[in-house]
Formats: structure tokens, C-alpha cells, sequence
């Protein structure tokens, strides 16, 4: 399905069923190859320019844009940035320049699209890249989007003022995605002979303890219910759809949007008391993947409170979202319905769908469940991040010692 052809190359996806030779290609036979979307022009997998450079030929790839709020992919979006791409090449060739750079393998590259094909070789799931990305395009890029590979892998104190000066407002959270982006891809840029080294080692950012509170929302049920049901509008007066039994596993069962999203009738065990969390949905639906920071084959049990067991009990095997045509429900769609439908129901800005795991995290922490436990149904390899979100949330250390003392001292007096 080639969309361009000409001196400076040929625009196309490799996921194109007419590109599928299993009788020629190895990875054709193995089905290893990408050539598996019926409809390629409205799929996740990127454009592709193919070119030649001084006798070479090379690939550059281009993803159709998400809405940084909405998740909503811009389909053909990557294809128009193909043919930029491609008149660039075409308008420096035809200006004489014999000896015309591959910048793709030099410190000239654009800083901002050697961020890009970096985020898309990451071994993370789609919505993990959602977020890396999100961060990129509104703290990142604006500062060095436009600068060369090697002029950012120098610029330390620029990096450092990013980290610590214009982004000291933010939670940790975004502030440490900002630095993996910017420190890997130079990382990634010395790898492959890109750069002979950058100065970006060691970059330390202070610890404010302030992970965002803005999404600790806890609306009342009515509201969540509405989220999940849908119903009517009433400034609009139009039909608002719901997100449907996904916000009902995060709010009982603390689960990632993409995890709840992957759940399947056959998961929950021991009579429905306990949910065995072992995978997540890929952004677009299609597949299972690894849970984040697990191997694949990783799993953690989670206790399944009554209300939502009597839920699911009666549903068939199988995924409880399954997708229109796809194994599940996409990332962006439900997503998109969630934010829809709570700010129809009136929800205080800053309710998202992680808002939920929050809900539940409150609800075991208030409810004296240590929070040693908590880390586990969390899925938190590391116990402090859960010290570091929710420690906020835990009874008063000093209000604790003070009610051990006194009942200490009690039975001790009249001993």
C-alpha cells in the first residue's frame, strides 16, 4: 500500500495485508511479521519512509498523534509528518548537496524525533508510553524539541533547570518521567554510535514529597455510578455513555485502568473472594501484555469485595470488556467515555480514572489494613512509592504511640 513514491522514497506500513508473503517471507511463515491489520490506515502501528541516503537505503517512522487529554489517536496525522519528512529530503537533495547526511546516525539529529522513536521501542505497555509521552510534549519539548541530539546531550544545566526550576511545582511522578525521557534517548543515542558520550549522568532530583494530591477525589457513589452507567446530561440534556464494569473493578479491586480493562470471568478464584491479576490490555485492545514492572507470567491476587463478586458471578468466561472486533475495549475509548461522563456528573476537576485505585487505597488504609499489604494488591514492586502516595493517608504515627502508651500504662498501674 504504497502512498508515495518517488526519488526520496515510499510512504507505507508494514502492518498492510497486501505486503503479507507467506510463502517468500520467513517472518511472513512465522507470523512474526506486522502484516495484520485490515484496516491499516486506522491502526496503532506507524508510517514508515523508506530512502536512500549516499547508497543506503534507510527507514524512518512516524506515529499517528494522540490528544494529550483525551487519548483520541489523529489517525493519518503520521502520514502527513511522513511526507514533511519526505519533502525535507526531497528539497536537500535537489539543493546541490552531494555529499547529503543521514542525521539519523549522527549528534545533528532533531532532538524531538530521536525522543519519539526512543518512547516507541520502549519495552512498556501503550498506555505507559501514553504517559512518557504526554510529559515529553508539554514540559520537555518545549525547551528542546527543536535543538540537535548532541546540543541537549551537552546542555546539563539547561536539563537541570528543566528538573529542578520550571517543573519544581509538579509531583515527583512527572518530573522523574521527564528525566528517563531526556537522559534514555541520549543513553540510547550512545549506544548506537549516535554521540561519543553526554553529560547527563547522575542528574539528581530533589525529593518534595509532593505527589500529586489533585487526583485524590472521592465522589460519592451516585456519581461513580453515573460514570459507569451513563445517563443524562443535565446541562446538555443528551445522552452521556458510561465506562461500564471497568470503573467498578477499579473502585473494588485497586486496579490499573489497563488492568481492569484485561480482566476475564476465569481470573477471579477461591469463590470469587480473590482476583488473580496477571495481565493488562495493550492500548489498542488486541493483546494481553506483561503487567507493569513484571515479566510476563507475573501475577498478584487481589481480595474481591462481595458487591462486585455478585457483579460478575453470572457473566460467561471470557474478557468482562471485550472490544468491538478486538480482543478488549481500547485504552483511548474508555478513557474518553470516563472523563465524559464525570465531568457530566459534576465530579471536582482532577477526578481521572486512577482517582479510583486511589478510592481503594483510602478505603483499606482507613479501614486498618497495613499498608505493607496494601503495596501487594497495589502491584507496587517498590513499598516505598506506596509510603510516598499514600503515607498522607495513614492514622497519625504519634496519635498511635500515644494510645499504645496509655493502654500500656493502664494494665501496667493496676498490675
Amino acid at each position: 500500500m504504497a502512498l508515495a513514491v518517488n526519488g526520496s522514497g515510499t510512504i507505507f506500513k508494514k502492518c498492510d495485508q497486501s505486503n503479507h508473503r507467506p510463502d517468500s517471507n520467513k517472518g511472513c511463515a512465522s507470523s512474526t511479521c506486522q502484516h495484520t491489520c485490515d484496516s491499516p490506515d486506522r491502526c496503532p502501528h506507524a508510517w514508515t519512509l523508506r530512502y536512500w541516503v549516499n547508497g543506503k537505503q534507510v527507514e524512518k517512522s512516524f506515529k499517528d498523534k494522540q490528544h494529550p487529554s483525551t487519548g483520541r489517536v489523529d489517525y493519518g496525522s503520521g502520514r502527513k509528518l511522513a511526507r514533511d519528512w519526505q519533502l525535507k529530503v526531497t528539497v536537500e537533495k535537489r539543493s546541490g548537496d552531494v555529499v547529503f547526511a543521514d542525521h539519523s546516525k549522527s549528534g545533528k539529529q532533531n532532538f524531538d524525533s530521536a525522543v519519539e522513536s526512543f518512547i516507541a521501542r520502549l519495552p512498556v505497555s501503550d498506555g505507559s508510553k501514553y504517559h512518557y509521552r504526554s510529559v515529553y510534549l508539554k514540559h520537555v519539548r518545549p525547551v528542546f524539541g527543536d535543538m540537535a541530539l548532541a546540543q541537549v546531550a551537552g546542555d546539563r544545566n539547561g536539563v537541570m533547570e528543566l528538573l529542578a526550576v520550571k517543573m519544581r511545582h509538579l509531583s515527583n511522578t512527572p518530573r522523574q518521567q521527564a528525566r528517563y525521557v531526556i537522559v534514555g534517548t541520549v543513553d540510547e543515542a550512545v549506544k548506537a554510535g549516535k554521540l561519543s558520550r553526554h553529560r547527563l549522568d547522575g542528574i539528581e532530583l530533589a525529593d518534595y514529597g509532593r505527589y500529586s494530591r489533585k487526583g485524590f477525589v472521592f465522589p460519592s457513589y451516585e456519581q461513580v455510578r453515573f460514570v459507569a452507567d451513563g445517563g443524562m446530561n443535565a446541562s446538555s440534556r443528551r445522552a452521556v455513555r458510561g465506562a461500564g464494569l471497568c470503573v467498578w473493578l477499579m473502585r473494588g479491586c485497586g486496579l490499573r485502568i489497563e488492568e481492569a480493562l484485561a480482566v476475564s470471568r476465569e481470573d477471579f478464584i477461591e469463590d470469587g473472594s480473590v482476583l488473580r491479576v496477571a495481565w493488562q490490555a495493550s492500548g489498542d485492545g488486541t493483546r494481553q501484555e506483561p503487567l507493569k514492572h513484571r515479566k510476563a507470567g507475573e501475577y498478584r491476587d487481589v481480595p474481591v469485595p462481595s458487591w462486585l463478586w455478585e457483579m460478575v458471578r453470572d457473566m460467561p468466561d471470557g474478557p468482562l470488556i471485550p472490544g468491538n472486533g478486538r480482543l478488549f475495549q481500547r485504552y483511548g475509548t474508555v478513557y474518553f467515555r470516563f472523563m465524559h461522563a464525570a465531568e457530566a456528573a459534576g465530579i471536582t476537576d482532577g477526578f481521572t480514572p486512577h482517582s479510583l485505585r486511589h478510592a481503594f487505597a483510602s478505603a483499606m488504609l482507613a479501614r486498618g489494613v497495613q499498608i505493607t499489604e496494601l503495596a501487594h494488591f497495589l502491584g507496587h514492586r517498590d513499598i516505598n512509592v506506596t509510603h510516598q502516595v499514600y503515607g498522607h493517608l495513614l492514622p497519625s504515627a504519634a496519635k498511635r504511640a500515644v494510645a499504645a502508651l496509655d493502654a500500656e500504662f493502664a494494665e501496667w498501674s493496676t498490675s
